[in-house]
C-alpha cells in the first residue's frame, strides 16, 4: 500500500483513541525548559496563523525532516554508506502472476541496484539506488536520466516495457544518516527522525513502529518525571539500537560480488537464508532462533571472500572510492 494511506490509518486511529490531532500546522521550533520538565512547541498553520503549545515531553517523529537533530546539530552522514536515489511511480508495469503479484523485486546493475514495489492501487514504485559518482554524470533532465538508467538494466526494462511514468521523478543524495543521540532532557527521537539506513530491506516502517511500541510515552509517570523518563528512554533506545545494528552489515555488503553470489545460489545450509529473511522481516525482537544461522552466514561470506581474494580486494577498493565520492549538488 502507499505510505500516505498507511500514515492516514495510523493518524485516524490515534485520533479515535483520544489524541488531539492538529493538521495543516508545521513545527518551526521547539524551546525546552531549563529543568527538562517541558517544552514550548512553536509552529505555523497553513493560513499563516501562529501556533504555540506546551508539552511535558516532545517526541520527534518528523521523519527525514529530522527537526530536533537539525536543531541540536547532531545529525551525521553515515560514514559507511553513501548512496543516492532516483525514483518514480509507473502504471502498467508487468507483475508476477498469482500470489506473487505483490512481491518486491530487487535488480542489480553496474552502478547500484533497483527496487520494484507493486502497490495495491495498480501503480508500481521504481527506484534506482546508485553511487554518487554515477549521479554526477547526469547531463540531461532528471526524468530522461532516470529512464536511461532503467535502460541499463534489461530485466527491469522488460518489466516496464508497456508501462507509463505516472509521477514526477525525484532524487535524493547521501540519504543514510543518524543522530548522535536519541533522547535528552524533555525529548525523544523516533524512527527516521533519529536515523535512516537504506531502503534495500524496507525496514524503516518496522523499526519506527517498534520504537512506538516501546517508547516511554505510554507511561504517564515517564512523561511527567525526568528521573523516571531517563531510564525508560535508555531501555527503549537499546531496543531500537538492536534493529538499527542488525541490518547495516548486510546493507553495506549487498553490492559485494560474493554476497550477490550467495543470495542468488539455491543452497540453504544451516537454514541461513531463512534466518536472513526472518531478520529482514523484522523478527529480531522475538524468540525465533535466527542468530546462530546469521553468524554462520557471516562466516560463509568471509570464507568465500578469502577464497577469491583478488575479487574481494577489488570490490573493497571500489567501495572505498564509492563511499568517499561526493554526490555534489547534482541530485
Amino acid at each position: 500500500m502507499r505510505r500516505s494511506e498507511f500514515d492516514e490509518i495510523l493518524l485516524r486511529n490515534a485520533q479515535a483513541k483520544g489524541a488531539d490531532v492538529r493538521e495543516g500546522c508545521r513545527v518551526r521550533d521547539v524551546q525546552f525548559d531549563a529543568d527538562g520538565r517541558g517544552a514550548l512547541v512553536v509552529g505555523t498553520h497553513d493560513d499563516g496563523t501562529p501556533f504555540e503549545g506546551r508539552a511535558r515531553m516532545v517526541i520527534d517523529a518528523s521523519g527525514r525532516d529530522t527537526v530536533l537533530a537539525r536543531k541540536f546539530d547532531t545529525k551525521r552522514r553515515n560514514p559507511h554508506h553513501n548512496s543516492s536515489a532516483l525514483y518514480g511511480h509507473f502504471t502498467g508495469a508487468r507483475r508476477h502472476p498469482g500470489r506473487d503479484e505483490g512481491n518486491i523485486t530487487i535488480f542489480w546493475f553496474a552502478h547500484g541496484w533497483f527496487w520494484l514495489i507493486p502497490l495495491a492501487d495498480g501503480c508500481t514504485s521504481v527506484g534506482a539506488v546508485v553511487w554518487p559518482y554515477y549521479l554526477k554524470t547526469r547531463d540531461k533532465p532528471l526524468k530522461e536520466f532516470f529512464l536511461d538508467t532503467i535502460a541499463l538494466c534489461p530485466a527491469l526494462a522488460e518489466r516496464l516495457q508497456d508501462a507509463q511514468l505516472a509521477s514526477d521523478v525525484e532524487a535524493t543524495g547521501n540519504f543514510s544518516y543518524s543522530s548522535r543521540q536519541t533522547h535528552g532532557p524533555g525529548y525523544l527521537m523516533i524512527g527516521d527522525a533519529f536515523a535512516f539506513i537504506d531502503p534495500v530491506f524496507s525496514s524503516g516502517v518496522m523499526l519506527a513502529m517498534q520504537g512506538g511500541f516501546r517508547r516511554p510515552t505510554r507511561s504517564r509517570p515517564a512523561c511527567a518525571n525526568p528521573r523516571v523518563r531517563r531510564p525508560h528512554c535508555a531501555r527503549s533506545t537499546a531496543v531500537c539500537g538492536t534493529g538499527r545494528a542488525s541490518s547495516p552489515r548486510f546493507i553495506y555488503r549487498i553490492t559485494h560480488p560474493v554476497m550477490r553470489d550467495m543470495l542468488m545460489a539455491p543452497s540453504n545450509v544451516f537454514r541461513v537464508k531463512e534466518a536472513l529473511l526472518s531478520m529482514l522481516a523484522g523478527d529480531i525482537y522475538g524468540k525465533t532462533p535466527i542468530w546462530r544461522s546469521i553468524r554462520i552466514l557471516k562466516g560463509i561470506f568471509y570464507m568465500l571472500s578469502l577464497g577469491n581474494l583478488r575479487r574481494s580486494i577489488a570490490a573493497a577498493r571500489q567501495r572505498r572510492f564509492n563511499i568517499t565520492s561526493d554526490a555534489g549538488s547534482d541530485a
